[in-house]
């Protein structure tokens, strides 16, 4: 992208209050639907349309917001969900995460504090998948103890950070 029409970009650390109320309503609109349009916007809002592409273009290219396809591993064979926490030797801790985020049946990695020191989850079709995801988890050096949970019932799954 060239400089030219290059969007200002107020930076978080520059002015952490650089999010208006227009960009607040514009961010709540886009949580409700990600693919509503900027003519929707504007007329929700009120505003021009050039001012609603402006400004969701400016939320995205600063990195304040993401907007995402999130899928349903359910509808694609992948029903079951398992959460694993994994006590690892200090010394590996980050070279068992970043092993992890290579593996394409886990979905979410991260460093934690007390018990465990990283967790991960994962979606699975079958118990012979779930095993092999196991076995493969069980071979990654540094991995000291690990409990596993299988997710009976998903009452809730979604990121929805608030901004004020």
């Amino acid at each position: 992208m060239s400089s030219v029409g290059a969007l200002p970009l107020p930076t978080p650390s520059e002015d952490s209050s650089f999010l208006d109320d227009l960009d607040l309503e514009i961010i709540r609109l886009l949580k409700e639907d990600g693919r509503v349009s900027f003519t929707e916007i504007a007329t929700q809002l009120t505003i021009p349309k050039a001012t609603a592409r402006y400004r969701v273009q400016r939320l995205l290219q600063s990195g304040v917001m993401k907007v995402h396809a999130w899928l349903n591993p359910a509808k694609l064979g992948n029903p079951h969900t398992i959460i694993i926490r994994l006590n690892v030797a200090i010394a590996q801790v980050d070279a068992v995460a970043e092993t992890l985020t290579h593996m394409p049946e886990i979905q979410f990695v991260a460093i934690i504090t007390g018990q465990y020191n990283v967790t991960m989850d994962a979606f699975f079709g079958s118990h012979d998948e779930l095993l092999a995801l196991l076995e493969k988890i069980r071979r990654i050096p540094g991995i000291l103890h690990y409990d596993s949970y299988v997710v009976m019932k998903l009452l809730k799954s979604e990121y929805q950070y608030t901004v004020s």
